[in-house]
């Protein structure tokens, strides 16, 4: 249908929400809201105006309003949240939608939007100009941002309730579903009235006194007690806030990408544990008021199980609806963020006992719900549980977040699938010297089990994720944590477990030629020992063909693969390939046992076969380095650096 231009039109002020303008154009043209979002192409079925086109107006529905109102394209589209650049800065906005009440439900949880706003009169009394004293100022699009609780301009917290009614500007009565705008056929309303019915008059009054009509713009709802001091105090946050909201000329787009859903997650953390969170509040006065809007959510939340349903009360995820109880909360937060930088093990330490109180006292569907939100590395490392040495750092096995539990320097490519014995010896001989004698493969276990810990380290997941990482599987792994579980035991032992694999990461970090096992992994995916360089291997050795077990090429692929990759023989290709063609490999698992023993000793044939595969292995392992990407190792390579 062709899209006709509204008779007259209204310019949109800087900052002006959607609703709002509607509102004002509405007033203008003595039309409802209703009919002006018709005319302009807004409305969907029964004259409804969607509450996601708030977020942004998708292509065909601008256009129209563009045209409609007289707007340029870009005119329409700032009147929402993407459009102004807003949602881009504030990114619990990023993902959000509003089209299905599940997606309210999750809006709601992530902070990311209040459909009713929140407002400054000061600001809806205009500059007293005869446009803005006719027709209203504007609704600004950061009131619906529940971290903005202030208004920095005139140094004042926010109104959210109607000085007359007590109501919420734009939240319906009952049960009518949310949308852009409440009471939207409405006529003659003035844009800073108040749209709410009031109850006991019947529809024979007159359009306009059917409603509330207070005037949102000539006092505060309500105006919150704060003292002088506390008021300087959340200013000073909200401008902190703000300057994460809007781009200056000497900051335009650096800022940091984690600051709003790290604060809107430890607004959470410390809501559902309060009041064990009182020592991040500095004055006694803001205090209160977290208390007020805690104190119904934690007694639902400590009612036992099966003491029936209560009362009915709404979802304990939304921010506050008062701006001083929201500001009171955002102060504690940002005072527990503003640790964040301190280093892990400090941040940890002060959130833990938060996340341990909110996570027993949260359903566990809730609680998982908490752990699957987006945050910082930072804040995820802080609020992974910790069993038995290993974080959780990743949630569940199917959480979109692997987080690693440390800040490091290397990365898995950097850890081997076992633990070099030279790195064993240098940090474990304290834990040896604790749990006593020890066999050689709890010492195998050990090493697999560090190696598993330092790839959670640089990057994260749980610990089956960790062994697919380094090609060990699943059933492998398990069974080394199982083994350390029963020889370490004692949480002091576990301590010190923790403290060796730190001091393992450390050297890692701190060495300039660390060694890219996952590309040496690669480049000997493939490879197996060709025949001239077996002959070579057991030129002069006399007695060494005696029995099935004895060394054969097989054997030797498999020992210099574990040299080579650091990594366990049981595991290399040449064993899968004779799993996979359905071979019996006790003949060669048998002769790898041999040689290795072979290895201690100093004497015998088998003891200078070892000899040479060590050397050759140094070889192989060089020309692996030398290889990128999907490059083969070739003997022409392992006989360069045999040259070197």
């Amino acid at each position: 249908m062709e899209r006709l231009a509204l008779p007259r039109s209204l310019a949109p002020f800087p900052e002006e929400s959607l609703p709002g303008f509607l509102l004002r154009l509405a007033y203008r043209l003595e039309r409802s809201p209703a009919r002006i979002g018709a005319l302009c192409g807004l409305s969907t079925m029964h004259r409804r105006l969607p509450a996601d086109y708030l977020i942004a107006l998708p292509p065909q529905p601008a256009k129209a309003l563009a045209k409609a109102a007289r707007l340029s394209s870009t005119e329409a589209q700032s009147l929402t949240l993407a459009g102004s650049g807003l949602s881009s800065m504030y990114t619990p906005l990023v993902t959000t939608r509003l089209d299905q009440g599940r997606n309210h439900a999750a809006a709601r949880r992530r902070w990311a939007i209040n459909l009713s706003s929140r407002f400054c009169p000061r600001c809806l009394a205009g500059d007293g100009s005869p446009v803005q004293n006719t027709f209203g100022s504007a609704w600004k699009l950061r009131w619906h941002l529940p971290v903005v609780f202030a208004c920095s301009k005139h140094s004042m917290l926010l109104s959210s309730t109607c000085p007359q009614c007590d109501n919420l500007p734009n939240r319906p009565p009952g049960t009518e579903r949310s949308g852009l705008l409440m009471e939207r056929a409405a006529v003659g309303l003035h844009p800073a009235q108040c749209r709410h019915p009031v109850l006991g008059r019947n529809s024979t009054a007159s359009e306009t006194n059917r409603y509330c009509g207070a005037r949102l713009d000539q006092s505060p709802g309500n105006p919150p007690t704060m003292t002088p001091e506390d008021l300087d105090r959340v200013l000073a946050l909200q401008l902190h806030i703000d300057q994460h909201l809007f781009a200056t000329p000497s900051q335009p787009t650096k800022k940091d990408p984690y600051f709003f859903l790290d604060l809107v997650a430890l607004a959470h953390l410390i809501k559902f544990s309060w009041p064990l969170g009182a020592s991040l509040v500095r004055s006694a006065h803001l205090a209160p008021l977290i208390d007020s809007h805690t104190t119904a959510i934690t007694q639902r939340l400590n009612r036992p199980l099966g003491s029936g349903p209560g009362p009915r009360s709404s979802s304990p995820w939304p921010a506050p609806d008062n701006p001083a109880q929201c500001a009171a909360l955002l102060a504690a937060a940002s005072e527990l963020l503003s640790h964040r930088d301190e280093g892990d093990a400090e941040f940890r330490d002060r959130v833990q006992p938060l996340a341990r109180t909110a996570f027993e006292r949260l359903p566990s569907n809730q609680s998982a719900g908490f752990r699957r939100m987006d945050f910082s590395p930072a804040l995820a490392r802080a609020l992974a549980r910790k069993i038995n040495g290993f974080y959780h750092a990743g949630g569940h096995g199917g959480s979109k977040l692997r987080t690693p539990s440390r800040k490091c320097l290397f990365g898995i490519e950097h850890v081997p699938a076992l633990l070099p014995t030279t790195w064993s010896d240098s940090h474990f001989a304290k834990l040896r010297e604790r749990l006593g004698a020890s066999t050689d493969w709890n010492t195998r276990h050990l090493r697999r089990a560090t190696s598993l810990k330092l790839v959670e380290m640089a990057a994260g997941g749980t610990w089956s994720q960790c062994a697919e990482t380094l090609g060990t599987p699943s059933t492998t792994a398990q069974h080394s944590l199982r083994i350390l579980k029963q020889v370490l035991g004692t949480k002091e032992s576990w301590a010190e477990f923790d403290r060796a694999v730190e001091r393992i990461a450390y050297a890692l970090d701190s060495d300039p030629n660390r060694i890219d096992y996952a590309n040496r992994r690669r480049a000997m995916s493939l490879w197996h020992l060709s025949d001239a360089a077996w002959t070579e291997l057991r030129d002069g050795l006399k007695n060494f063909r005696g029995g099935p077990t004895s060394p054969n090429p097989t054997a030797a692929t498999a020992l210099l693969w574990a040299h080579v990759t650091q990594g366990d023989y049981l595991h290399s290709p040449a064993l899968h390939a004779l799993r996979d063609s359905g071979r019996d490999t006790t003949p060669v698992v048998a002769s790898v046992n041999q040689l290795l023993r072979a290895a201690s000793r100093s004497k015998g044939e088998k003891a200078l076969f070892v000899d040479r595969l060590e050397h050759y292995a140094s070889r192989l392992a060089r020309a692996c380095d030398h290889t990128h990407g999907s490059q083969p190792v070739t003997d022409t390579l392992v006989a360069e650096q045999a040259a070197c």
